[in-house]
């Protein structure tokens, strides 16, 4: 009989990946505890690969997890498992390091994950995690333990950058893939996971309790001490100073609580506030339709766009349990400082981005059968471009931002700053792919000139196309999240491109103003694609 751990060793691509066909081939017919002594490390089950966002933490650049995600929107991994490098003499005993580059064990290479990420650790007591002050940090059932060295249970969710595994001792591997009478579910339970995890979710609940009670007795007696636990659960607070989020709960009186069935916000009223939820969920429904639009939890806000904008609310939110809210109104978004201004404002685009995102998958399903009328190119080269071709791209674009209706709110002085940080115009020919799905982008382009369209898949079905003075690239530029859409030119097109470099070096009074703009322009695409969807779910089936 062939050596199995040989054939295993040759079966792991460059990567330390082996597909589970071929793990069960070169094992089949091995006694668990045979099975055990070949394989004498731990094991990561390939789960999922998220959609993720990052986000700046007092300098410390970090991950967040798109709460919305689902089945559909996440990648699977679970066809495929990770071990350990093809040589296992490269580590140390009892130690197994994740990382991005070829000396590691397990070997995941992506941009989310540092050349060492993390090590694995072997004691009596079992295996233990740490984290190797990595950049994006790493997770246990989507808590982060910092780089304290954690005792990990069988079926505890691992995240390492936007890649999620599940943990597995050998032996409940071995029971997993071939059955045995203490075979545990792979499927991710909410009273599951380490001692830890318990203890944060129950501080969360407590907490959560107490200010619930606050709320109902109108006694708000050490509430902030447990505002603050609450907050640093929610993801829309991450980006956020101790300091900062100390000056947003000593507002503690902007709470409120609504009841299950309760009408929150109601359609075409006139806004004065918009709500943060920190404890429950609830329901986007537009008009008479039954079917909601969208569902939000904790960290998730509503109610941003009309108020920011100034207009009538576009949809009823209705609660689906007990929920509890933070409420902004003008009052505090006026006196709580620019910093935190920008921040929430910065938090609302990216949330905004997700739901475009989510329409996206719903828009692709309705359009199906409207492609793409012509055949791609590939993106050109740049051109080299001499001084005086410079002198009249300068011109252009000077040109463009002081007429274009788009920043109409920006004062002379403003364009002039703005136009001064803006270098080229790029050009592309019709059907030329100016940002391909799935990459990633350092940049806000405005359309100049000409349209595009904005498509999805192998197949380029269509979602919708923009012209002079819409923008595009948001989503990577601000989440830093590789891109869900291809963006080819419909003819001929001409756009300016504003980085995440340019945004830095800004005065905050321009950056503001200019996130206004953006948000101006994704209220206009959500508000478009949401009319679209309502379109197609009203519209009879033939």
């Amino acid at each position: 009989m062939a050596d199995p751990v040989k054939l295993f060793l040759e079966k792991i691509n460059s990567s330390g990946w082996i597909e589970q066909v071929s793990f069960k081939e070169i094992f089949s017919g091995i006694s668990g505890a045979a099975f055990v002594k070949y394989v004498d490390y731990p094991l990561l089950y390939g789960d999922s690969v998220a959609d993720i966002e990052v986000v700046n933490v007092g300098g410390k650049i970090s991950l967040n997890f798109n709460q919305d995600q689902d089945s559909v929107s996440r990648i699977p991994l679970s066809y495929i498992f990770p071990f350990v490098n093809k040589d296992p003499l490269r580590r140390a005993p009892g130690m197994f390091f994740l990382g991005a580059t070829s000396e590691n064990q397990f070997i995941v290479p992506d941009y989310t994950v540092s050349k060492k990420h993390a090590v694995f650790t072997k004691k009596r007591s079992g295996y233990y995690l740490k984290d190797l002050q990595s950049e994006f940090g790493s997770y246990i059932n989507g808590v982060s333990f910092g780089n304290k060295e954690t005792l990990l249970s069988d079926g505890d969710h691992l995240a390492f950058g936007r890649y999620q595994f599940i943990f597995l001792n050998p032996k409940t591997f071995y029971e997993h893939v071939w059955g045995g009478s203490k075979k545990k579910p792979l499927t991710f339970k909410e009273e599951s996971g380490s001692q830890a995890g318990l203890d944060l979710k129950q501080n969360l609940n407590e907490s959560s309790l107490y200010i619930a009670e606050c709320i109902a007795n109108k006694k708000f007696d050490d509430v902030e001490s447990k505002l603050l636990s609450i907050l640093s659960f929610i993801p829309f607070f991450n980006s956020f100073s101790v300091y900062e989020k100390k000056q947003i709960v000593s507002f503690h009186k902007k709470l409120i609580m609504a009841r299950p069935q309760e009408t929150i916000v109601r359609e075409k009223e006139e806004s004065n506030n918009f709500f943060i939820i920190l404890k429950g969920k609830v329901d986007i429904i537009k008009g008479g339709s039954q079917t909601p639009l969208n569902s939000l939890g904790p960290g998730n806000s509503f109610g941003e766009v009309a108020f920011l904008m100034g207009t009538p609310r576009s949809a009823n939110v209705v609660a689906q349990e007990a929920t509890i809210m933070f409420t902004i109104d003008r009052d505090f978004y006026e006196n709580i400082g620019i910093e935190i201004r920008e921040k929430i404002k910065d938090q609302i685009i990216r949330q905004i981005s997700a739901n475009i995102i989510r329409q996206n998958h719903e828009i692709k399903e309705f359009n199906k059968d409207n492609l793409l009328p012509e055949a791609k190119l590939p993106r050109k080269r740049e051109k080299h471009i001499d001084l005086a071709e410079k002198r009249m791209q300068k011109m252009a674009i000077a040109k463009f931002v002081d007429e274009n209706p788009v920043f109409s709110k920006l004062t002379k002085y403003h364009k002039v700053s703005l136009t001064v940080l803006l270098e080229t115009l790029e050009s592309y020919d019709a059907g030329e792919v100016i940002i391909k799905e799935n990459s990633l982008h350092n940049g806000i382009y405005f359309i100049v000139e000409g349209s595009v369209y904005i498509t999805v898949s192998k197949n380029d079905v269509i979602l919708a196309e923009l012209s002079s003075g819409d923008l595009f690239g948001e989503i990577s530029t601000f989440g830093k999240k590789t891109t869900s859409a291809n963006v080819i030119a419909k003819d001929k097109v001409k756009i300016v491109r504003i980085s995440a470099d340019d945004l830095s070096v800004m005065s905050v009074e321009i950056r503001e103003k200019l996130k206004d703009i953006i948000l101006e322009q994704l209220v206009k695409r959500q508000t478009i694609q949401n009319a679209s969807i309502l379109h197609f779910m009203d519209s009879p089936v033939l």
